[in-house]
């Protein structure tokens, strides 16, 4: 697992350099105590083609895909590097995170698709709704 998420950062950093894109870069700190609530993702660099994902963070260790219905699913989170895997459900093929707060101190995380990486489609940056 170390060695996946080590290729995983060293994949971001080599897709920063290369072609300008900087996923991480909207979390001006990474990790800490992880906020429940429902999180509202849309693909961070492909405004054009965009689609939007509704995550619900239930505690470090749920989360549920918000579809046609509510798909719950297991998760690790690592609260001083921010990674959240997702260790089952809808997202539990193929996708982790990374959490952290913006600079005005509201909760974000990146939502990443390790199958499309590092194409710019592979990133979704999930903002938390004020009202769940």
């Amino acid at each position: 697992m170390k060695r996946h998420r080590a290729a995983l950062l060293a994949l971001l950093a080599a897709t920063s350099a290369h072609a300008g894109i900087e996923p991480l870069r909207a979390i001006a700190q990474r990790g800490g105590k992880i906020e429940p609530g429902r999180y509202i993702c849309r693909q961070q660099y492909n405004a054009a083609g965009y689609t939007e994902k509704v995550v619900e963070i239930a505690s470090a260790a749920e989360y549920a895909y918000i579809g046609s219905q509510r798909y719950p699913g297991p998760m690790k989170y690592d609260v001083k590097t921010g990674q959240m895997q997702f260790t089952g459900g809808k997202l539990g093929n193929g996708f982790e995170g990374f959490y952290g707060r913006r600079d005005n101190g509201y909760p974000i995380f990146v939502l990443v698709d390790r199958d499309l990486a590092p194409k710019a489609d592979a990133y979704d940056l999930c903002v938390r709704r004020a009202d769940k």
